[in-house]
C-alpha cells in the first residue's frame, strides 16, 4: 500500500516541481514584456532559460534577434535560406510549427524547430531553436512556443502604435496640403509628432498606378526617407500619393529637387513600378503647398497624356506655366497647336532636328544666345542664323515676341513629353556637340 501511495505522490511532486518551473519562465518572459525589454529582449531572455541557440526571422528570410551566446563554440547558425528550403521548402505563409530533420550532406547538422509568431491569423515572425546542447524535449517545444505567444504580442503592440503613429502623421500631413498650417489645433499635432509645420517642403505627388495596396503608402514613404535621410510625411491623394519632403535650411532649391527626383526613380525601381508618374513641386512655403498639390497633379495629368516613354519623374519646374494648357486641353486639340506651331519643322526640311535641339536650348537657356551656343559647341551667329530660319518657317518672333515664347514653349513642351528624338529628355543634356564651329 506505502508503495501503492508514495508512486502518485512521486508523480505530484515532479509534476508540480515541473510547473513551477514552467510558471517561474511565464513570470519571466512576462516580466520582460512588462519592463518595455522589446523583442530581442525576450529572444534573449527564453536563450538563458535553454541550452540550445535560438534566433528570429521574418517572412522576408531576415534575422531580428537571435542569442547572444551560444554553448559550444563549434555551433555555426546554418543559412537561413539553405534551411528553409530543404524542408521542401518552408511555407512562411503558414501558421503551424515546423520540425526540420538533420541532413548532414545537405549542410544541416541538427535538427530545427520552427515556431510561427503569429496573433489573429498575421504571421510576423518564425522563432528557430536549433538542437545543439540538448535534444528538443517537450521542455524545449514548450518554451519556443511560450516565448513565440509572448512576441506575438510585442508585434501587435507595436504594430498598434506604430499604425497609430503613421495615421497622425498621415492626417497631418494631410491637413498642411489643405493649408491648415496655422490652425492651432494642426500646430499642436505637430508639436506632439516632433514636425515642424512651418518648414519648407518638396510636394511629391505618385500616381496611383504605382500604389496597388494603400497600405503602400507607408513603405514608399520610409523608402524616401531612407534615400534622402529627412523627414518625409505620406498621405494618400485623390487619385494617388503625397510625399512631403523637409528641405534642410543649407541645401540649394535646385539640388534638393533633382535629388528627390533621383531618389524617387530608385524608389519606384525598387518597387517594380519603372513606369510610375510621378511630378516633383518646387521647394514650397507651408502656406503654398496646397498650390504645389495642384501643380504636380497637372504634372502627372501631361505625362500620362503624352509621354511614350523616357523619364517619367518629372519635376513642375521642367513643364513650366504650359503645363495647364497640356494638362487641361482636349489631346486632340493640344496635338493640332502643336503642328500649327511647329508644324513646318516636324517634316523633312533639312536641318529640321538643329532647328528643334537649337530652340529648346535657347528656352532652356533663358533665351541666350551666348549660353546656347556654348552648350550646343557652336558659333553665337550660328544660333543667330538658325533663331531666323525658324522665324522665315513658323513665323515664330521668339527672340522678343512673348506670345510666340508661350506658344513655342507650349509646343515644345509636347514634343518633349512626347519623347521626339531632337529635344534632349527633362533629366538629361544633349552632350554631344555638332563638330566644328560654323561661322556666320
Amino acid at each position: 500500500m506505502t508503495a501503492a501511495v508514495e508512486g502518485p505522490v512521486s508523480e505530484l511532486e515532479r509534476r508540480n516541481a515541473e510547473l513551477s518551473h514552467r510558471l517561474s519562465i511565464e513570470l519571466g518572459l512576462a516580466g520582460v514584456c512588462a519592463s518595455g525589454g522589446g523583442i530581442a529582449a525576450l529572444v534573449q531572455a527564453a536563450a538563458d532559460r535553454s541550452s540550445n541557440p535560438i534566433w528570429l526571422i521574418d517572412p522576408r528570410r531576415r534575422v531580428v534577434a537571435r542569442s547572444a551566446q551560444v554553448r559550444g563554440s563549434e555551433f555555426k547558425a546554418p543559412d537561413v535560406d539553405l534551411l528553409l528550403e530543404e524542408h521542401g521548402p518552408v511555407d512562411l505563409a503558414s501558421l503551424e510549427p515546423v520540425l526540420i530533420p538533420a541532413r548532414p550532406a545537405r549542410g544541416i547538422a541538427r535538427r530545427h524547430l520552427l515556431v510561427p509568431v503569429a496573433r489573429d491569423n498575421r504571421l510576423f515572425a518564425w522563432l528557430v531553436v536549433a538542437e545543439v546542447s540538448s535534444r528538443l524535449a517537450p521542455e524545449a517545444a514548450w518554451l519556443t512556443h511560450r516565448t513565440a505567444f509572448h512576441l506575438a504580442g510585442e508585434y501587435a503592440v507595436q504594430r498598434r502604435l506604430a499604425s497609430a503613429s503613421w495615421n497622425a502623421r498621415a492626417a497631418l500631413a494631410r491637413q498642411l496640403v489643405r493649408g491648415s498650417n496655422r490652425d492651432e489645433d494642426v500646430t499642436a499635432a505637430a508639436d506632439y509628432l516632433g514636425v515642424r509645420v512651418d518648414a519648407d517642403r518638396v510636394l511629391v505627388y505618385l500616381a496611383d498606378a504605382a500604389v496597388d495596396d494603400p497600405r503602400d503608402e507607408q513603405t514608399i514613404s520610409d523608402l524616401v526617407a531612407r534615400e534622402l535621410g529627412v523627414e518625409v510625411l505620406g498621405a494618400r491623394g485623390r487619385e494617388g500619393t503625397i510625399l512631403l519632403v523637409e528641405a534642410l535650411a543649407d541645401e540649394p532649391h535646385v539640388s534638393l529637387v533633382q535629388h528627390v527626383k533621383n531618389a524617387m526613380r530608385r524608389v519606384v525601381r525598387d518597387l517594380g513600378e519603372p513606369d510610375a508618374i510621378v511630378g516633383v513641386s518646387a521647394v514650397t512655403r507651408a502656406d503654398a503647398l496646397q498650390r504645389s498639390y495642384r501643380e504636380t497633379r497637372e504634372v502627372v495629368l501631361c505625362v500620362d497624356r503624352f509621354a511614350r516613354g523616357g523619364d517619367r519623374v518629372i519635376a513642375v519646374d521642367d513643364l513650366g506655366p504650359a503645363r495647364l494648357l497640356v494638362a487641361n486641353g482636349d489631346v486632340g486639340a493640344v496635338r493640332r497647336y502643336v503642328d500649327d506651331v511647329l508644324g513646318a519643322l516636324l517634316g523633312d526640311v533639312p536641318g529640321s532636328s538643329d532647328l528643334l535641339k537649337t530652340l529648346q536650348c535657347f528656352f532652356d537657356t533663358g533665351r541666350s544666345v551666348r549660353e546656347s551656343a556654348a552648350r550646343l559647341g557652336i558659333h553665337e551667329n550660328t544660333v543667330r542664323l538658325r533663331m531666323g530660319k525658324i522665324h522665315d518657317l513658323t513665323g515664330l518672333d521668339v527672340a522678343s515676341n512673348s506670345n510666340d515664347q508661350l506658344s513655342a514653349q507650349t509646343a515644345l513642351l509636347v514634343l518633349r513629353l512626347e519623347g521626339h528624338p531632337a529635344i534632349p529628355p527633362f533629366d538629361g543634356h544633349d552632350d554631344a556637340a555638332e563638330g566644328e564651329e560654323h561661322s556666320a
